[in-house]
């Protein structure tokens, strides 16, 4: 195995006399779009990590103006009250439960409401459910699964906040990138100039690439 820059020299060097026709062919293209996109994953996920809690530490400080913004404060704290008291009630008593769970579910389904119309201008919401009232359940959790979806959105807006700030900017240059080098593995340039523009984008992103010497010598003809 080579360095990536040291190996595309060489290889060009050797073919510029009677080799300028090789194209790479589509096992070729394949190995090295796979090879590409797992390169480029793995440094996405270094950078992402190392934001990771900077990321953490700001969702915390968000949570209450998220929550204040979004109007839920007084509507959550009087479904605390009927919820606990709710509870309380279903382990003591039966003969008022069902007066109690009318009023847990009037008092959830205005926050369900609430969320649901939210939901329709905060499309990141999508990949995370509402929580559902469930008429049967003979104690509620509801009120910590509200908090727990808030604050998976939350965090969520939080993050995708962060990366279209200057510090997330990175990320987008990566992926940027990343798609130049694939366009390049598609097109009509000679084999030896895709792999010499792959290395001058993997230089610029500080991705060690390397390719078996093997696979050098015996570039195929397009």
């Amino acid at each position: 195995m080579f360095n990536l820059h040291f190996t595309l020299d060489t290889l060009i060097n050797k073919q510029k006399g009677n080799t300028m026709s090789k194209q790479i062919s589509k096992d070729n293209r394949e190995y090295w779009q796979n090879k590409l996109e797992n390169k480029f994953r793995e440094k996405r996920q270094t950078i992402e990590s190392l934001h990771q809690a900077e990321i953490n530490e700001q969702t915390q400080k968000n949570f209450p103006v998220f929550k204040k913004r979004l109007g839920l404060e007084k509507d959550i704290a009087n479904f605390l009250k009927v919820e606990k008291d709710f509870n309380d009630y279903s382990k003591n008593y039966a003969k008022r439960l069902e007066e109690k769970r009318e009023m847990v579910k009037k008092h959830f389904s205005k926050i369900r409401d609430k969320l649901k119309s939210w939901s329709e201008t905060r499309t990141i919401w999508n990949d995370y459910d509402i929580p559902k009232y469930d008429y049967e359940s003979k104690l509620y959790d509801l009120s910590d699964r509200v908090e727990n979806f808030l604050k998976d959105t939350c965090k969520e807006e939080t993050r995708q906040a962060f990366y279209k700030s200057k510090k997330g900017q990175e990320i987008q240059k990566l992926y940027d990138l990343e798609e130049k080098a694939k366009d390049l593995l598609h097109s009509d340039m000679i084999g030896t100039e895709i792999l010499k523009q792959i290395s001058l984008i993997a230089k610029q992103t500080q991705i060690s690439m390397t390719i078996p010497s093997e696979t050098i010598k015996a570039l195929p003809n397009g």
